[in-house]
């Protein structure tokens, strides 16, 4: 019977090191570090699962089982941040246990009706987040809006999203709404509610730390409805901001990423395009996306109106392909293409999208590997084509002002291999002419794009904004305000001008990156793997106020406020980083 008791005593010693990292003699204890998504794999849980992959943080996903068999301080130890998606179902132990997680420490982003198909659910939600269900609890339709002027940019949301009152917009639409529970503040404070006091974020804060988010929105819904940002805002921010979770940053170097798309499919278009070289906003240096409608009609067949890319346009192709990537604008006869693509049958659609790659192709003697749809345009049957077709990115006019993306719409996923870029609108505008018919100041606009890039470069993010050719001194002067800013921006090394395809071959590896955060007291070792090689892949660390070293090859780190970004610069396919954090007496 001893023997038994201390086999069965060394068998959980051997668990429980397992759980909390390997050590050896001498060494601290190392912990993994993960964001735990709660739930059994339903269906709303997916769009959690896409993201926090596309962001790159470290998740697992945690059943009920797993709550009630861990005791409350090792959960917050290995799992100091947990996600609550919306739709999920919790047993009273289950939410007793997360009480007693945020109460000692534990972060807990909560969304929207998580738990709340019971009585006890709405006391909990009450209790742990401050937010009181009113009457029924029926959902309604209302605004999202922040609370000051500050608010949008802590919270992420891209410069251009809101209004003059802090409303979120989108491009073409104004004002958007959301789906709300009625529920009051209690203990909590509000950060955004919709315009009429019902709350939309709640945060309630504890003694020793802990924190419950709670979003009073479907943001999985919406994510499935092609509107990414508020869904990746709030998930960035309180991964990032509120948890500190570190993250292999989803842009090349952990830098800023501009991708600005051109739009060329007039022969109006070719004086404009004169001009801009002459006004220096085709730089060396500064890599764009320039896409051509090749066919020399625009209205109808024989119009004579189009770019003509095998005619007149074709040294503008030339000299255009210096300056970036050439990719595709629709099919061939721009408008006709947009107002028939649903009627016509898709031998039609697939020969006129055919037509105009292979022009531009035999043009710059490279392949076509990026595409935007014409007027927006852009079902999702189109995409069959684009990925046989070998284009990798595309434009789109959903997600606005949010990071590239895998698309969804309708609640399917429309492509498991293109990436998707969306556009960044300023409001309900989007491109120069719109800002131009609708009297924008040219002065607001500079302001804009010099915030929006102060924006990509503070949170690392990658951003797409569009126009086309024009010639009017507004548009030069708003053009030549944007290269000047996005060159000073590379030359800091803050700023990366990009392609958008060149952007996709980096966020398709960067999705194949195996990642191991682990860390002790007084260190962080971080693992990675990537088939494709870990070249420009970064990692973030939050390390405070704290000295700190570097210890490994073919690195480069650089230190902004509390947090390190450590790049790898060599090929390797595995690479270990250790970063130490030194107290002031070693320093």
């Amino acid at each position: 019977m001893k023997w038994f008791v201390g086999a069965f005593i060394f068998f959980l010693s051997i668990l429980l090191l397992l759980a909390i990292g390997s050590s050896k003699p001498g060494e601290e204890a190392f912990h993994p570090v993960k964001v735990g998504l709660l739930g059994q794999g339903e269906e709303g849980s997916l769009p959690y699962e896409g993201v926090l992959r596309e962001e790159g943080f470290p998740w697992a996903r945690l059943g009920e089982e797993v709550l009630r068999g861990s005791r409350v301080e090792d959960l917050v130890a290995l799992y100091p941040t947990l996600i609550l998606p919306e739709g999920q179902a919790l047993s009273e132990e289950s939410f007793s246990l997360l009480k007693d997680y945020v109460e000692k420490g534990g972060q807990l982003l909560w969304i929207y009706d998580a738990g709340l198909h019971c009585e006890r659910g709405k006391k909990f939600l009450a209790e742990m987040a401050g937010a009181v269900l009113e009457g029924e609890g029926r959902p309604h339709e209302g605004y999202w809006r922040f609370l000051s002027p500050e608010a949008p940019l802590l919270w992420g949301i891209t410069p251009g999203k809101t209004d003059e009152e802090w409303y979120v917009t989108s491009y073409g639409y104004g004002r958007l709404k959301y789906r709300h529970l009625p529920i009051r503040a209690e203990g909590a404070e509000v950060v955004a509610d919709e315009g009429q006091g019902c709350p939309v974020i709640l945060v309630k804060s504890y003694p020793r730390g802990g924190k419950v988010f709670y979003i009073n929105a479907p943001l999985g819904f919406y994510k499935y409805m092609s509107d990414d940002l508020p869904f990746r805002s709030v998930l960035r921010t309180f991964l990032i901001k509120v948890a500190r979770l570190p993250k292999v940053v989803n842009t090349p170097q952990g830098k800023g990423c501009l991708v600005f798309n051109l739009h060329v499919d007039s022969n109006a278009h070719i004086r404009p395009l004169g001009a801009m070289p002459r006004e220096g906003i085709f730089r060396r240096g500064l890599e764009y996306s320039i896409h051509i409608t090749a066919g020399p009609d625009i209205y109808r067949p024989g119009d004579g109106c189009g770019f003509d890319a095998e005619g007149k346009g074709r040294p503008w192709v030339e000299l255009l392909q210096k300056y970036g990537a050439i990719g595709s604008h629709g099919g061939w006869i721009h408008n006709y293409f947009a107002e028939y693509l649903e009627v016509f049958p898709r031998e039609q659609v697939w020969y006129y999208l055919a037509r105009n790659r292979e022009a531009l192709s035999s043009i710059t003697g490279k392949p076509v590997l990026e595409y935007s749809a014409p007027v927006g345009h852009h079902p999702p049957f189109v995409n069959r084509w684009l990925e046989e077709h070998g284009i990798v990115a595309y434009y789109s006019p959903g997600h606005t002002g949010s990071s590239p993306t895998r698309s969804f719409l309708q609640g399917q996923q429309i492509s498991g291999r293109l990436w998707s870029f969306p556009v960044t609108p300023y409001r309900e505008y989007a491109c120069l002419e719109e800002l131009m018919a609708a009297r924008v100041p040219l002065e607001e606009i500079k302001a804009w794009y010099g915030n929006l890039m102060g924006f990509i470069e503070k949170e690392r993010v990658a951003r797409l904004i569009y126009t086309h050719p024009n010639a009017g001194r507004y548009a030069l002067e708003a053009l030549k305000y944007l290269s000047e800013r996005m060159d000073k921006g590379r030359r800091q090394g803050r700023l990366l001008a990009w392609s958008m395809s060149r952007v996709a071959d980096f966020l398709s590896r960067h999705e194949k990156t195996e990642m191991e955060f682990r860390r002790s007291s007084s260190m962080w070792r971080i693992n990675l793997k990537n088939p494709e090689g870990l070249r420009d892949i970064t990692v973030a660390l939050y390390v405070g106020d704290h000295p700190c070293r570097v210890l490994g090859s073919h690195l480069k780190y650089v230190r902004e406020g509390e947090w390190l970004y450590v790049t790898v610069t060599g090929a390797e396919a595995e690479k270990e980083i250790v970063v130490k954090i030194l107290s002031p007496r070693f320093r």
